[in-house]
């Protein structure tokens, strides 16, 4: 009996491990480029976008961690889960969307990341450089 459980063990870590290494994603990054002057105005906005777009799709906010330092949100889809990153980069802020368990994007993911491109764009015109 101890040497079944002992097999079942490595069995449940070998198709945990599967999963994981299969674990399908699709993820987007959006970067806004700024002068240092602007530095201050164009972060506090791209927070302010952020921010909404999260609130009106139901997003959860996390607070920041270290590769998010200015913002981070999720939520669960029927399909895996949303992870919403806004970040300082070199000279930019940077928006980072990611949908994991999933080969193509769900239609809320789709949907966030149709507005986070639209309403930066709007916002910030040539100084958005996007990145799949």
């Amino acid at each position: 009996m101890k040497r079944l459980l002992g097999r079942l063990k490595r069995l449940l870590v070998l198709l945990i491990a599967f999963q994981l290494a299969c674990d399908l994603g699709v993820d987007v990054t959006y970067r806004v480029s700024m002068q240092p002057a602007e530095a201050d105005s164009i972060t506090r906005l791209g927070v302010e976008i952020a921010g909404a777009l999260a609130q009106g799709y139901a997003l959860d906010a996390r607070g920041t961690t270290d590769p998010c330092s200015l913002a981070t949100y999720y939520a669960t889809t029927s399909e895996g889960w949303l992870d919403f990153c806004v970040t300082h980069a070199t000279n930019a802020v940077q928006f980072h969307l990611s949908e994991y368990r999933t080969g193509s994007w769900s239609s809320k993911g789709d949907r966030l990341r149709t507005d986070l491109r639209d309403t930066l764009t709007a916002q910030f015109g040539s100084r958005v450089i996007g990145s799949r």
